[in-house]
């Protein structure tokens, strides 16, 4: 039975010590905004919004003060702006649909989803038929208007069925221009019904929901470096590229930890 010193020294040189990546961590660990930027300069590309081109008030709520460097830390931060629920990002979707003409099909699916979950495919349906419904549905799915349930699919016996439903944008579509879609008429974009609101909320006030998302990004990189961890300490990973992983990993960690937690306690209220 090797000694615990020798059991150390084993582990050290299959992950390394916190001190041995320091220096590869520095190049994706954000450091605080230098002086002569200050916040009316221009917006940091990992701060920006894919839409407006401006600052995303939700990420710069919480990283205004950092400055990451390298593309990876610009990605990084940038998978954490809560777009999903942002109404600036709905409107860039209903923008983008003004060239969109919709088909007989991609009718047919929008009017079914609008009551539930659509199964595209059906017993006895023609080879023909269930292609067209397919193309109809993924020219949806890349328009945003449809998507998979969060099964991904019909559940029961025999085999799982492609299904989609609705979308929050194909929600607003319906309801913004049902009457075009319904009758069978060309979609005019720029009239949508009366009331119609778009979904999502200003961006300002989804500071929160970007902070949820870092708090689980964290939880989930912590997770799966434990994880790979333990593969390591227990000989199971021998592969020279996962242990790159383990510093990618590890790089991660202290990206996120310094993103996070710098603001807060740089405002404890």
């Amino acid at each position: 039975m090797p000694s615990a010193g020798v059991r150390g020294s084993l582990v050290h040189q299959i992950v390394p010590k916190a001190s041995g990546v320091a220096n590869a961590l520095h190049r994706m660990v954000p450091e605080p905004l230098p002086a002569s930027e200050s916040a009316d300069g221009p917006a940091s590309p990992a701060l920006s919004c894919p839409h407006s081109g401006g600052s995303c008030p939700a990420l710069t709520s919480l990283f205004s003060s950092l400055a990451p460097s390298g593309e990876d830390a610009h990605a990084w931060l940038r998978s954490l702006a809560p777009c999903a629920h942002c109404r600036v990002s709905f409107e860039a979707g209903r923008d983008g649909l003004r060239h969109v003409r919709l088909g007989q099909r991609e009718r047919e699916i929008l009017i079914a989803a609008a009551k539930g979950p659509l199964i595209l495919t059906a017993p006895g349906m023609s080879r023909s038929l269930s292609a067209a419904r397919r193309r109809a549905a993924l020219s949806l799915g890349k328009a945003g208007l449809v998507a998979p349930p969060g099964g991904g699919g019909a559940a029961g016996p025999g085999p799982r069925r492609a299904t989609v439903v609705l979308t929050e944008l194909g929600r607003y579509v319906m309801t913004a221009y049902g009457r075009y879609i319904v009758a069978g008429k060309p979609v005019r974009w720029t009239r949508p019904a009366r009331g119609a609101g778009l979904p999502g909320c200003a961006p300002s006030e989804l500071a929160g929901e970007a902070l949820q998302r870092t708090e689980a990004a964290l939880r989930d990189t912590l997770a799966e470096l434990k994880s790979v961890l333990v593969a390591a300490i227990g000989g199971r990973l021998k592969d020279p590229a996962r242990l790159d992983a383990v510093t990618l990993h590890l790089e991660r960690k202290a990206t996120l930890l310094k993103a996070v937690l710098q603001p807060v306690r740089g405002n404890p209220g």
